[in-house]
C-alpha cells in the first residue's frame, strides 16, 4: 500500500510541475492611458488595440483602457473608429507599465460616398440625393419626366419649352445622357417646332440619376457643358403589380422575383394618346394628329454569384404627331401642317463583379433611332446608329486614396436625307452618310489629403478615326469641409466633343480637318447641409474655342469662340413622404457672348453676340405640402427673363433648276429680346392604401394655371417678310389619372 501511495505521489508531482510548467506564463506588460476628442471629452467604449495583433482593450464610461501584453520594444497603438480619424502612436514598451494619452480628432469627411466633383447633383436612393424618382413623379409642371425636372435645377433652362437640358449656355448637343454605361444617342420624344418633347426614359426606370452642370470628372468625355448618368433598376424584390390609367393613356408594369436574390425580371409597356387630353383643354383643333406614343421595356439582373451580377435591358419607343402652324395661306387658307414620327430603341448588356478588390462594371449596347419630320416643301429623314463597349473599375486603396479607370469604344453613324418639294417642279433631293469610331479612356485619383480636404484629380483622352484628332483632358476638383455642415468646392478642367460623322466627311462636304470642339470650366462654390436643410451656390466661367460654324461654301470650320459665364443658386428643404412640406428654390443668373453664323444676301458672315440660351435671370420655386393623411398639393412657380433672339430681317430668293426658295437674312446677332416668361403650375394627389400590400394614388394637374400665353419664338411667311409669335401651345392644362399598385 505504501508503495502504492508513494507511486500516486510521484505521478502527481510529475503531472503537477508539467501544468506549472505550461500554465507559467510570461510577465505582463500594461499599456494604460485615456481617450478624448479635440475637445478634451472623454471618449467611452472605443477599442483600442496593438497594431498587427489582437491585443487590445476597450475605453470605459470615463474614456479610461487598459491593455496587457507580453509583447516589448517598439508597438504601434491604433484606434479605428467610423466616427473619429485613424489614430496610430508608436511606444516603446519596457518598464511594468507605459501611459499614453489618445486625442480623437471627429471625422469631418469619409471619402466613401463623398461626392467631390462640382456641379453634381443626383436624384435615388444614394448618398448626397436631390430629388427621388417619386419627388421627379410628383413636381408640379414637369409631367413626371426626368428631364423637366432636371429643369427645376440651376443652370438649366428650357427656351422652347420642351424638355431638352440647356446646361450654363451650352445647347442641347453639349449634353450627353447615359443609362447603365450605354450612350443614348436621342434622350427625347419627338418634338413639335414650338417644344413639346419628353424625355425617353421613363423616371421609374431608374433608380437614380447623377445630373452634373459643369465640372464633371475625367469619367465622363465627349461633353463640352453637361452630362446626366441613369442607373436603371436593380433585382426586384418580391412580385408587384403596377397599372396606371389617365386622360393621356394607360400603362402596365410588372416586377418578379424568379429566384429569391438571384434572378429577377421586370417589364413595363405604356401608350398614350392625347387626344382625349386635348379635347378636355381645348387643343384639339392644333393638330391634324394628335401626339400619340408606344414604348415597351424589359429587363432582366441574374446574380450569379455573392459579388457578379448581370443586368439585361431592352427598351423601344414609337412616338409622333401632326400640329397645325403659323396663320392660313392667303390664297387656299389653310394652315401650314408640321409631322414629326421617331423610333427608338436602346439594347444594354452590363456585367458587374468585383475582382481582386476591383470593382468592374462593362457593358455593351446599341442604340437606334429614326426620326422623320415634314413641313410644308421639305422632307427631313434621318438615322442614327451607335454601338459602344465601356469597362469602368475602381478600387479603395486605403481609407485615403480611391482609383477610377476606364476605357471606351463608340462608333457613331449619321445618315440624312432631305427633300425639296414645289409644285410644278421635280423634287430636289440631298443625302448624307458619315460614321465614326471613337476611342477614349481615363484615370482618375480621389484623395483624402487632409482630414478636411478632398481632392479629384483626373486625366482622360479620346480619339476619333474621322477628325484623326488625339485629345487629352486634365480636371482638379477640391472639397474643403469647413465644417460637418459646410463645405466649399473648386473645379478646373477642360472638355472637348468631336463633330457629328456628317461634318467631318469629304464626300458630303464636309471638313476632315475640324479639330474636337473645346470648353475650359472654372468653377467656385459652397454647400450647406443642416437636417433637411440644403443650400449650394456656385459661380462659373466656361471659355469656347474650336466651336464648328458653317461657312458660305458649306465647309465647316473650327471658327467659333466665346464665354458662358454665371451664378446658380439651389436651396431644398424636406422630402417628400418624409416631411409635411418640402421644396426647393432654384436662381439662375447667365451671361453669354458667341462668335456665330449671321445669313445674309451674299452668304454668311461672323458676328459676336449673345446666344439664343441667354436668358439672364432664371427662377423656379417649387413647394408641396401634406394638408392631411393621404392628400398632398403642391405648386410650382417660374419666371425668366427673355432670351436673346436673333431676328430675320428679310429674305433673298434662291433658284435651284426650277425649284424656288426663300433663304433667310439675320439681323443683328443677338440684338432682340423675347419677352419675358411667367408660368405656374399645381397639382394635388391622394394616397388611398387598402391594405399593406395594395393602394390606389389619384391625381391631378394643372399646368400653367394662370393660362399665360409665353413667346417661345417667331414664326415667318415664306418669304420672310413678316412674322408672327409663337406661343406656348399648354396656355392651361388639365391632368387627370390614378394608378394602383398591387403587391402578390
Amino acid at each position: 500500500m505504501q508503495t502504492l501511495r508513494l507511486f500516486l505521489a510521484t505521478i502527481l508531482t510529475i503531472v503537477f510541475s508539467i501544468v506549472s510548467l505550461f500554465a507559467q506564463s510570461p510577465a505582463k506588460l500594461f499599456i494604460t492611458g485615456v481617450v478624448s476628442n479635440e475637445r478634451g471629452d472623454s471618449v467611452g467604449y472605443v477599442s483600442v488595440k496593438i497594431k498587427g495583433t489582437k491585443e487590445g482593450g476597450v475605453s470605459n464610461s470615463r474614456g479610461i483602457f487598459t491593455i496587457a501584453t507580453a509583447l516589448k520594444g517598439a508597438q504601434t497603438v491604433v484606434v479605428k473608429n467610423l466616427a473619429y480619424e485613424v489614430f496610430e502612436e508608436t511606444i516603446n514598451l519596457e518598464t511594468d507599465t507605459t501611459r499614453i494619452n489618445i486625442h480623437l480628432l471627429t471625422k469631418v469627411v469619409n471619402l466613401k460616398g463623398a461626392t467631390v466633383s462640382a456641379s453634381a447633383f443626383t436624384t435615388g436612393d444614394v448618398e448626397g440625393v436631390t430629388l427621388k424618382p417619386l419627388e421627379i413623379v410628383t413636381t408640379p409642371g414637369a409631367a413626371a419626366d426626368i428631364f423637366r425636372a432636371l429643369q427645376t435645377f440651376p443652370g438649366v433652362t428650357s427656351p422652347d419649352g420642351g424638355s431638352g437640358l440647356i446646361v450654363r449656355g451650352g445647347d442641347i448637343t453639349e449634353t450627353i445622357t447615359m443609362i447603365d454605361q450605354a450612350s443614348v444617342t436621342a434622350p427625347y420624344r419627338a418634338q413639335a417646332p414650338n417644344g413639346g418633347t419628353f424625355g425617353f426614359i421613363p423616371p421609374f426606370f431608374v433608380s437614380g440619376t447623377f445630373f452634373s452642370s459643369g465640372g464633371m470628372p475625367a469619367r465622363y468625355g465627349n461633353a463640352l457643358s453637361g452630362v446626366v448618368a441613369l442607373e436603371s433598376l436593380s433585382m426586384p424584390t418580391g412580385n408587384n403589380l403596377t397599372a396606371t390609367l389617365s386622360t393621356g393613356g394607360v400603362s402596365l408594369g410588372v416586377a418578379s422575383e424568379l429566384v429569391p436574390g438571384a434572378l429577377g425580371v421586370r417589364a413595363s409597356g405604356n401608350y398614350s394618346n392625347t387626344d382625349l387630353l386635348f379635347r378636355l383643354n381645348g387643343l384639339r383643333a392644333e393638330f391634324s394628329e394628335p401626339p400619340t406614343s408606344v414604348d415597351a421595356n424589359v429587363s432582366l439582373v441574374w446574380k450569379y454569384s455573392p459579388t457578379g451580377r448581370i443586368k439585361v435591358f431592352n427598351y423601344g419607343s414609337s412616338n409622333g404627331l401632326s400640329t397645325f402652324y403659323g396663320t392660313p395661306s392667303a390664297t387656299s387658307g389653310v394652315r401650314n401642317l408640321f409631322s414629326t414620327a421617331q423610333v427608338n430603341t436602346i439594347h444594354n448588356i452590363q456585367l458587374t463583379d468585383v475582382w481582386q478588390d476591383w470593382v468592374i462594371k462593362s457593358s455593351l449596347s446599341a442604340n437606334t433611332v429614326r426620326n422623320t419630320m415634314s413641313q410644308t416643301g421639305i422632307d427631313i429623314t434621318t438615322q442614327q446608329y451607335n454601338l459602344k463597349s465601356r469597362t469602368d473599375a475602381e478600387k479603395d486603396l486605403s481609407d485615403w486614396v480611391r482609383v477610377l479607370a476606364g476605357v471606351e469604344a463608340e462608333y457613331d453613324e449619321l445618315e440624312a436625307t432631305k427633300i425639296l418639294h414645289a409644285e410644278g417642279s421635280a423634287d430636289v433631293r440631298y443625302s448624307s452618310k458619315g460614321g465614326a469610331l471613337r476611342l477614349g479612356g481615363y484615370v482618375e485619383t480621389e484623395l483624402k489629403v487632409t482630414r478636411n480636404l478632398l481632392a479629384g484629380v483626373g486625366i482622360r483622352s479620346d480619339y476619333q478615326t474621322l477628325a484623326r484628332d488625339v485629345v487629352f483632358d486634365p480636371r482638379v476638383s477640391l472639397k474643403y469641409v469647413v465644417a460637418p455642415s459646410f463645405n466649399i468646392r473648386a473645379a478646373w478642367g477642360i472638355f472637348h466633343q468631336f463633330g457629328r460623322p456628317d461634318q467631318l466627311t469629304t464626300a458630303l462636304e464636309g471638313n476632315p480637318k475640324l479639330k474636337a470642339q473645346q470648353a475650359t470650366h472654372y468653377i467656385l462654390g459652397a454647400e450647406y447641409n443642416e437636417g433637411d436643410a440644403q443650400i449650394r451656390m456656385e459661380a462659373y466661367n466656361k471659355n469656347y474655342a474650336n466651336l464648328i460654324l458653317p461657312t458660305t461654301e458649306g465647309i465647316p470650320q473650327n471658327l467659333g469662340y466665346g464665354y458662358a459665364r454665371g451664378l446658380d443658386v439651389f436651396a431644398k428643404y424636406g422630402e417628400y413622404l418624409k416631411t409635411d412640406f418640402n421644396g426647393w428654390l432654384s436662381y439662375s443668373y447667365l451671361e453669354t457672348n458667341r462668335l456665330q453664323a449671321r445669313r445674309g444676301a451674299n452668304g454668311i458672315t461672323y458676328e459676336e453676340g449673345a446666344t439664343p440660351f441667354d436668358i439672364r435671370h432664371n427662377l423656379v420655386l417649387v413647394g408641396k405640402m401634406r394638408v392631411w393623411e393621404g392628400l398632398s398639393v403642391g405648386a410650382t412657380a417660374r419666371y425668366s427673363t427673355g432670351r436673346a433672339n436673333t431676328p430675320i430681317v428679310g429674305g433673298v430668293m434662291r433658284t435651284v433648276g426650277t425649284y424656288t426658295w426663300f433663304e433667310p437674312i439675320d439681323g443683328a446677332i443677338g440684338s432682340e429680346r423675347l419677352p419675358d416668361q411667367m408660368r405656374f403650375d399645381v397639382d394635388a394627389s391622394y394616397f388611398l392604401p387598402f391594405s399593406d400590400n395594395a393602394y390606389l394614388v389619384v391625381f391631378v394637374s394643372l399646368s400653367n394655371a394662370t393660362g399665360q400665353a409665353n413667346v417661345l419664338n417667331y414664326t415667318y411667311s415664306s418669304d420672310y417678310s413678316h412674322r408672327e409669335p409663337n406661343v406656348s401651345l399648354s396656355r392651361q392644362f388639365i391632368f387627370l389619372g390614378a394608378t394602383a399598385t398591387i403587391k402578390l
